[in-house]
């Protein structure tokens, strides 16, 4: 949540001239709590001045908190430098009239809290306040992770006789051959639509970005789960082919793009010269080229196959440390930048080596350097620019990189797995992967895992899926289609099958797909 404060009548009392009552505490408590900026006067567009000021009011320990506030840009009107697209807080004396009608009008006037210092415990009222926001939004948020753990509960009591009957029929690709090729159908009908519906199927709650990369996502793995049936199902081949052709000009359309575009500021595909990163959205278009390559698919797509991995090799290779960020000025998350090298380390197979030095340049570049001391995995996220500390590996992310690790060197996959596996496995009360390996969490919510249950990853669970199955490692393997099966209420209508959950995550019933099917793409 933001924090915006104001400073004359709120910090400081300009009767007295002095800091007001219980601003100290007020500091310590919202700049550990909020996302907070400059709403004032002595800000606009600079925090310096700000700083400046209150350094004749404020002892060094404090100020050094103030220097988190961020700046706001405004010119007539303090509400100019709000972002209304966050849920916020607003600290003020005396707000102007039209702020307040610009409230009214965006439909949060109960945002704006007005402090009077004429009370002498004004600030202690404020801090209160602000602490029973915070309570109120851990109640909100714990109240539906109790309703879902409820839901959960309730699907394990209902499902104990169907369980006994799914479980006959998992184990082997034959025996789950027709469930496989259901989900697929469901698949093809929701993915290869126009462009725009796709994005529709989407989640509105989760913002334009959001819907963009998980319709990107939904295209890709489907098209992974393609070519994976396509090599344990000789007989689906073809229609594989014209499916993953499909799924290509889907992503390729600018309605897919736009979500990168707008990220960088620019076009991924318009600026193929340039020198922007754009690495998710060029990596995931050129894995589903090589997979479509892969099921012996023809030339339609092989110039811009060379030319998107012709980019990225050239973007790797003038990076600091081989490695590209998702977005400016974030993290480089890492399975983001390990699909750039499965689709160079496949377009080295199907062409001659090509790129191979720069894919193994990376392994080597990860292994010497990014390696997690505790649990010996690849770290989940690398710091772009000035280094802040070391970051540890996850399970959501750690399970992921195996899987894409698979495509590029066996034996390195094969022994993170083990150590994915020592880490992270959990096998009772529930199969699955955990979060974290550092620490139980029994209920909870992360933003990469979703909502944490008896410490299980919902995603590090389902992307598991991938590198169990291509090891045969069926006892974990059978697990988590087990644990899926009971978390994920199975629809079947005619021959198409789905989890109820997709209605909701499209993604994941994709991501669920591929995973089960992994296989060597020989």
């Amino acid at each position: 949540m933001h924090f915006y404060l104001n400073i004359d009548g709120v910090l400081v009392d300009t009767k007295s001239d002095t800091y007001a009552k219980g601003a100290i505490e007020l500091i310590e408590y919202v700049t550990s709590e909020f996302d907070c900026y400059w709403l004032t006067t002595h800000c606009k567009g600079d925090a310096a001045p700000a700083i400046e000021y209150l350094s004749g009011y404020f002892p060094p320990e404090v100020m050094e908190k103030l220097k988190k506030f961020k700046p706001t840009y405004w010119e007539d009107l303090k509400t100019e430098g709000i972002d209304f697209d966050e849920d916020f807080i607003w600290l003020d004396d005396y707000p102007f009239q039209a702020e307040l009608e610009v409230l009214k009008n965006f439909g949060v006037s109960e945002s704006l809290y007005r402090v009077d210092l004429r009370n002498e415990y004004e600030l202690a009222n404020v801090l209160a306040y602000l602490k029973g926001i915070k309570a109120k939004r851990r109640k909100r948020i714990m109240t539906f992770v109790y309703i879902l753990v409820g839901l959960i509960l309730s699907i394990v009591i209902g499902k104990v006789v169907w369980m006994s009957v799914y479980n006959r029929n998992i184990g082997t690709f034959e025996s789950e051959k027709a469930d496989v090729l259901n989900r697929r159908n469901y698949l093809i009908e929701k993915v290869i639509v126009k462009p725009e519906q796709l994005l529709a199927e989407m989640p509105a709650a989760v913002g334009p970005q959001f819907q963009g990369e998980w319709a990107l996502y939904s295209a890709s793995m489907l098209s992974a789960a393609l070519t994976n049936i396509a090599e344990i199902y000789p007989e689906t081949r073809t229609k594989s082919i014209a499916h993953i052709d499909s799924l290509i000009q889907i992503v390729m359309s600018p309605e897919i793009r736009r979500y990168d575009a707008e990220r960088w500021g620019e076009d991924p595909l318009e600026t193929l010269e340039g020198n922007e990163s754009h690495i998710s959205y060029l990596s995931h278009l050129a894995w589903m080229i090589s997979g479509y390559k892969q099921v012996g698919g023809d030339s339609r797509s092989d110039n811009l196959y060379r030319q998107l991995c012709e980019t990225m090799n050239r973007r790797i290779l003038q990076s600091p440390n081989l490695n590209l960020p998702t977005y400016p000025g974030e993290y480089i998350y890492v399975p983001d930048m390990l699909v750039a090298i499965v689709a160079l380390a496949n377009y080295s197979r199907q062409n001659d080596g090509e790129y191979w030095s720069t894919v193994h340049a990376w392994l080597d570049e990860m292994l010497n350097n990014w390696i997690d001391e505790k649990s010996g995995l690849i770290m989940s996220f690398i710091p772009d620019g000035d280094w802040i500390g070391r970051l540890p590996a996850k399970g959501s992310y750690s399970a992921l990189s195996c899987y894409y690790l698979t495509f590029v060197d066996e034996v390195f996959a094969l022994s993170q797995y083990q150590r994915l596996k020592e880490n992270f496995y959990q096998k009772r009360p529930i199969a699955g992967f955990k979060e974290y390996y550092d620490r139980k969490c029994l209920l909870g919510f992360d933003i990469d895992a979703g909502p944490i249950v008896f410490n299980l990853s919902p995603t590090g669970t389902a992307f598991g899926l991938g590198a169990a199955t291509y090891f045969d490692d069926y006892e974990v393997r059978n697990g988590f289609l087990r644990t899926a099966e009971l978390a994920g209420f199975t629809v079947s209508s005619g021959e198409q099958r789905h989890y109820l959950l997709a209605n909701v995550a499209l993604v994941g019933e994709a991501i669920a797909l591929a995973m089960r099917t992994a296989v060597k793409w020989e």
